[in-house]
């Protein structure tokens, strides 16, 4: 995506995952504990680059990280931003043949599959150094976050809506942030 979108439109993964997380464990519907136990499951997409990353979706409420942009720089992208231009200087976005000659499928696929395999490595240790064993238990209070010199806080911490209680929003409670959004939709008629 153009800088413009992937930067300044929408709500950034970190906000958008958390709450989404946190409005469905308040319905009652995903796990906060064990989230292979959810009924809904969760899909992070965006600047999916390393095995943190990966573990900081896991904490913020994710089953599953969808990669993108970390597959096309294994392949040997440079961020020419010319993507949807057909003229891709690797030959990786383009189907201009005089530009595909560098893409060797025989030789990028060795690099794409080491990727994917190291960086699972990566969050599998995080996840070790922590004592889990399990994505399905990596939860937000084990991930810091510096907010200021000499000040962390963990990520259940920085995101209060992440403390609400499995069901709390079917029962009028929840975090004020939460309560006020369940409560503006459920008050919305929906018209087919």
């Amino acid at each position: 995506a153009p800088p413009e979108f992937s930067n300044s439109i929408g709500t950034p993964l970190s906000e958008g995952l958390s709450f989404v997380h946190a409005v469905l464990v308040g319905a009652g519907l995903r796990d906060p504990v064990d989230k292979s136990r959810s009924k809904v499951a969760l899909i992070a997409s965006g600047k999916i680059l390393t095995g943190f990353s990966m573990f900081k979706s896991f904490a913020l409420g994710a089953d599953v990280c969808n990669a993108a942009r970390s597959f096309l720089f294994s392949l040997g992208c440079i961020q020419a931003l010319k993507c949807n231009t057909n003229t891709c200087p690797t030959g990786i976005t383009t189907s201009n043949a005089d530009l595909t000659w560098g893409l060797d499928p025989q030789s990028k696929q060795v690099r794409v599959a080491n990727f994917h395999r190291e960086t699972v490595k990566a969050c599998t240790e995080v996840m070790e150094a922590t004592g889990i064993d399990t994505w399905a238990h990596i939860a937000p209070s084990m991930v810091m976050k510096r907010i200021g010199v000499g000040k962390s806080r963990n990520l259940e911490e920085i995101f209060v809506h992440l403390q609400v209680q499995q069901g709390e929003l079917l029962e009028g409670g929840g975090p004020d942030r939460l309560a006020e959004a369940w409560d503006s939709l459920r008050n919305k008629k929906i018209s087919p």
